[in-house]
This record gives structure tokens, C-alpha cells and sequence, in this order.
């Protein structure tokens, strides 16, 4: 629902807009019990056949759902039951790597695997079901043979729980390299502002946006080492696009592109307050521009600061607020009386399970009470389902006041659109 402000009565934005705003967020239902698997354990063995009586390698690839770090401890060994022909025998698998034992952080979205070596019992041939009943996952089937009638074992490929098609096996020099590259993104890569598709009644009736951030300085070079503040420092880079999905050549109507350089604290505290309380601090500068030339150019530099109050477990329920605070850099020239919609002030509350049901509110102050906006962001993660096979949220978005783009920074507009998130 799109509306150009001719359609819609003006709305004085003060004290009673903003509480009414923590009314609805103070208005979710009571907390309960989180019963779906966050971290889901899963075990990739391989895809040929297995020798008999020989060595084979089974993966144990642990998957985190979540939006937040989790932590895993992965067991030097595996008491495991090898069942074939109506017996069942007990075999150990033990980690190829022993130093790879132990507690492992997982990171959001992401997975860890570990690589096991069982040693086939000799008299076992045919099919066979392997489990290992002190660890939650999956059964595997085992397609076993003699050694005339089939080589060596290969190694499981490194699949993860995601159900893609199987990579073809690399030598172990391609598997550093691999590993290497994903713990580089790992440690560098991260979502910043959420990650969303969604789509509302009225054009421009669909909404998307990408956002990520990157570390620039490694935790294990010898500068952080030194230096532990330069992890604060970061790149990021935001894009909000909306597009016009019911016209013929289904144009983008606007796109804001938004680069940034910030440095941020987590835990100022030290956490010395309270464990259910914390304090986080964000400064940065920020381009805005919609790309376009003429008279449909738009474009913005601010440099802003912004200290986050967060009370109770992110993982659990919580309540966060983030005012947020900023001027403006060089001249307005494409836009000069943008200031008076944009503002100088605004703030972000989020309400919420980090593992359920949350909503985020966003409001902007312009220098009149009058011309604000203001943002409602509610998602549920599907991973509660389906024991976090889908990585994904619901995600429900409405939008009212001045500057849902910065082509119509000047005109008020009120939209509701829902679709799927990948980070929120």
C-alpha cells in the first residue's frame, strides 16, 4: 500500500507516536519454550562404495541455524553401531586431526566439520547402517565390499548439512586451500542490516535489500595482537532497491546505495554491569546516493555515532535500544532541503527472541515533529521447523512517513510488504 502524501492526513510526530511505538513492541505474547534444534549435528559418509575389513572416513558436520555464534564440542572419539546382516557390531571412530577436538565455535548460518576414521570390521559386506546413539543425527547406509571388488575407500567429500549435491573429492591440498578460504570469510564476512525479499499490494509493489559488513584487520595477525581495538574497524555496504514487479518491463523504481566506514565496541562494560546487561558503541561515515543523474540525483555523506543498550540474552528474549545521532558532511547541492526530512536524529528498538518471534522499530525525527518515519520489522526463523533444514525467516515490514527512498525523500508514503529474510 503505497500512498502519496496528498492521501494521507498529516501526523504530528511526537512523545505519543514514539510510545505508542513501544506500546506495540512492549505488546508480544509471553515467552515459551524453544524445543527445535539450533545446532544440527549431521554425518556425511561416502558416496562410493566402502572396502571391507579396510579404513573409511565418515564427516561429522555440525550446522548452526541460528543468527548467532553457537559453540559445539566436538569428542576426540565415536562409540558407534555398525549393523549388517541382522548383527550388530560396535566400532569407534576416531578424529583424523586430535588437536581438531574439543569445544568449536560455529558461526551464524554457517557450519563446522570434523573429519572421523572408522576401520571396518572384518566379515561385514553388503549393505549396512551405521549409527552413533550418543549424538542426536542421522543414520548412514553403507554400501560395503570385498577388496577384489572395489578400491579403496575414498574419503567423504566435505558436504555440508545442506542437502547440495556432493563436491567432487579434492586432494589435500585443495582442501586446505578451501579451508583456508572459508575460515578468511568467516572471520572477515558478516550481515549487517537485515537481509530481505518482500512484496506488499501496491506498486512499487516489491522491496529488497543486501547488506554485509567486513572486517579489515585479521584476529591473528600481528597488528590486533598488538593493537586488540583495530578489530573494531570495519567496511559495510548496504543496497535497498524498489521494484515495480507489475509494470511490463518490471522497472527498479529506486536504488540506495550506501557504503560505509565504522568502528565498533561490543561490551564497553566489559562485562563487569550485569551478564543481562550490555553496551555496545558505533561511529562511522556514511555515502547515500540513488545513482541516478539530473534532476532524480540524490546523494548524502553523513558521520554519525551510536551506542546500543541491550538488556537480557540475545539468544534469548531481550530489548535493545539504539539511538542514533548524525551530521551532515559537505554540500547538498543535488538535495538541499533533504536535511529537513532526513533530520539529525533517530533510533532503532528491537524486542524479541533471538531464537523466535522478534520486532524491530526504526523511527527518523526531520526538523519538523512532522515529517518523520517510522519502521516496523517483525520475522519468525523457519529453522524452528523442519529441525533447521530452512534457513529462513518470515518476514512482515511496514513503513510510514517521509524517505522510504531517497528519491521520494520529500513525499510520505505508507507501505506493507511481506516475504523471507536471510539475516535479520
Amino acid at each position: 500500500m503505497v500512498n502519496s502524501h496528498r492521501l494521507i492526513p498529516p501526523v504530528r510526530w511526537n512523545a505519543a507516536a514514539y510510545g505508542a511505538a513501544v506500546l506495540l513492541l512492549a505488546g508480544l505474547s509471553a515467552p515459551r519454550m524453544v524445543s527445535a534444534q539450533e545446532v544440527t549435528p549431521v554425518f556425511v559418509v561416502p558416496r562410493a562404495p566402502v572396502a571391507a575389513a579396510g579404513p573409511m572416513t565418515i564427516w561429522l558436520a555440525v550446522l548452526n541455524a541460528s543468527d548467532r555464534a553457537e559453540t559445539y564440542v566436538f569428542p576426540a572419539s565415536l562409540d558407534c553401531r555398525l549393523r549388517a546382516a541382522g548383527a550388530e557390531r560396535s566400532v569407534s571412530a576416531t578424529l583424523r586431526n586430535a588437536s581438531e577436538a574439543g569445544e568449536t565455535t560455529i558461526p551464524p548460518s554457517g557450519h563446522v566439520r570434523r573429519e572421523y576414521v572408522i576401520q571396518v570390521p572384518a566379515g561385514v559386506e553388503g549393505q549396512a547402517v551405521l549409527r552413533v546413539p550418543s549424538i542426536a543425527a542421522n543414520a548412514v547406509a553403507l554400501d560395503v565390499r570385498r577388496t577384489d571388488t572395489t578400491a579403496k575407500a575414498p574419503e567423504a567429500a566435505p558436504v555440508p548439512p545442506t542437502g547440495s549435491p556432493a563436491e567432487p573429492s579434492k586432494s589435500p591440498a585443495g582442501e586446505a586451500g578451501e579451508s583456508a578460504a572459508v575460515e578468511f570469510f568467516r572471520e572477515h564476512f558478516s550481515g549487517y542490516e537485515p537481509l530481505y525479499f518482500i512484496v506488499g499490494g501496491d506498486d512499487p509493489n516489491a522491496k529488497f535489500q543486501i547488506s554485509f559488513k567486513y572486517q579489515l584487520f585479521s584476529n591473528k595477525g600481528p597488528l590486533v595482537k598488538a593493537f586488540p581495538l583495530l578489530k573494531g574497524l570495519h567496511l559495510a555496504y548496504t543496497q535497498t532497491s524498489l521494484w515495480d514487479l507489475t509494470s511490463d518491463s518490471k522497472p527498479f523504481v529506486d536504488t540506495s546505495y550506501k557504503p560505509e566506514l565504522f568502528y565498533a565496541v561490543r561490551g564497553v562494560d566489559g562485562g563487569r554491569w550485569a551478564d543481562w546487561l550490555r553496551l555496545d558503541l558505533q561511529a562511522g561515515l556514511q555515502h547515500q546516493s540513488n545513482g541516478k543523474s539530473g534532476a532524480d540525483s540524490r546523494s548524502l555523506n553523513v558521520a554519525y555515532f551510536e551506542p546500543t543498550l541491550i538488556v537480557g540474552n540475545e539468544d534469548g528474549f531481550h530489548f535493545s535500544l539504539a539511538p542514533r545521532v548524525w551530521a551532515y558532511i559537505g554540500g547538498l547541492d543535488e538535495n538541499r532541503d533533504i536535511r529537513d526530512f532526513h533530520g539529525n536524529v533517530g533510533a532503532r528498538s528491537r524486542l524479541g527472541w533471538g531464537r523466535g518471534l522478534l520486532l524491530s522499530a526504526t523511527g527518523r525525527l526531520g526538523d519538523d515533529a512532522n515529517r518523520g518515519a517510522l519502521q516496523l520489522d517483525l520475522s519468525y526463523p523457519l529453522m524452528r521447523f523442519l529441525y533447521g533444514n530452512v534457513a529462513l525467516y518470515l518476514y512482515a515490514q511496514y513503513f510510514y512517513g517521509y524517505g522510504e527512498s531517497l528519491l521520494q525523500y520529500n513525499e510520505r508514503t505508507s507501505a506493507l510488504r511481506f516475504g523471507f529474510a536471510l539475516f535479520r
